[in-house]
């Protein structure tokens, strides 16, 4: 069952956190600024269909506004009725399988544009969250921190990760990336790795060597890779992983808070100063013989108007 936007904010208005949404509202919707709600800062404008980060919620009487920050940056307040809640999920490494893929409509919905073949084909992409659209589910596959695009999850091979040690004959065939491009040359002796991922669908492994990682196909890798624990987990909301993503934004908020009153404190000083350098500007030009010829005119010419 879908939940609606209102629902899933009545909610965090009783259990107050921090969570994301796709801005999905009218690209005319004022946003307010951040310490009082009843001043206006700008349209929504370029922000419409942008992940962001909703630090606090509020209800007025036309509805739920959110306070929102974008790219680190804390942007203000603006309604929220339309917008798409993203869920948690558990971290998991994924690749594409091009043979099944098509891009979802709702890719060009919010705006993104580009040849999502192009862009997502033998990229090995995190997926940490989730949206739901039109009764399916999409997940969000990032590569490097930035989002790439909304994928079925039917469309996903993903890698199931481990911790097991593992010895590596010295002529075993090893890989420096996921698609087997480049080979690493034979080493003159095994050595003893760990076995970090298992894609059981590619029929690959990631393992790793102290800070160095590199892939193997798991035909060669004489483990049982046939287990039930094997398998990716169904995708669901994921509690955990939503507590540990709050902890990293909450930091991330209080340095962008701590940037802002830097910034204020700033711009006070400065405005200060420069109403110092007024003051001392006009006492010594009012002291200065020009200025005293000035003086005497004014009062002259007050003289006369009486």
């Amino acid at each position: 069952m879908v939940i609606s936007i209102e629902n899933k904010l009545e909610d965090i208005i009783k259990v107050p956190h921090l969570f994301e949404i796709i801005l999905n509202e009218d690209i005319n919707q004022t946003i307010f600024e951040e310490f009082d709600i009843n001043q206006t800062k700008r349209t929504l404008g370029n922000y419409r269909h942008q992940l962001v980060t909703v630090i606090s919620v509020r209800k007025e009487m036309d509805g739920y506004y959110g306070l929102f920050k974008h790219h680190g940056d804390i942007v203000g307040w603006t309604r929220i009725s339309e917008s798409i809640y993203v869920y948690p999920k558990k971290l998991e490494s994924v690749k594409v399988n091009l043979e099944t893929f098509k891009t979802h409509p709702f890719n060009r919905e919010i705006g993104i544009n580009r040849d999502m073949v192009l862009a997502l084909k033998d990229r090995l992409l995190t997926s940490k969250s989730f949206v739901e659209v039109g009764g399916e589910k999409l997940e969000m596959l990032f590569r490097k921190g930035k989002l790439q695009g909304y994928v079925r999850t039917s469309d996903l091979y993903k890698g199931v990760e481990m911790d097991e040690p593992y010895y590596v004959d010295p002529d075993s065939n090893r890989y420096r990336d996921s698609n087997f491009d480049i080979e690493l040359p034979i080493r003159e002796e095994g050595f003893t790795a760990h076995i970090r991922m298992y894609f059981p669908d590619m029929d690959i492994v990631k393992l790793q060597q102290g800070n160095r990682s590199f892939w193997m196909s798991a035909h060669e890798v004489d483990y049982d890779f046939d287990s039930e624990t094997l398998q990716a987990p169904a995708v669901t909301e994921d509690a955990k992983q939503y507590f540990m993503e709050e902890r990293a934004r909450v930091k991330s908020i209080m340095d962008a808070l701590l940037r802002r009153q830097i910034q204020l404190e700033n711009d006070s000083e400065r405005y200060k100063n420069r109403l110092e350098r007024i003051e001392i500007r006009y006492k010594n030009l009012k002291e200065s013989k020009l200025g005293k010829l000035q003086v005497g005119i004014w009062e002259r010419m007050k003289r006369r108007r009486k």
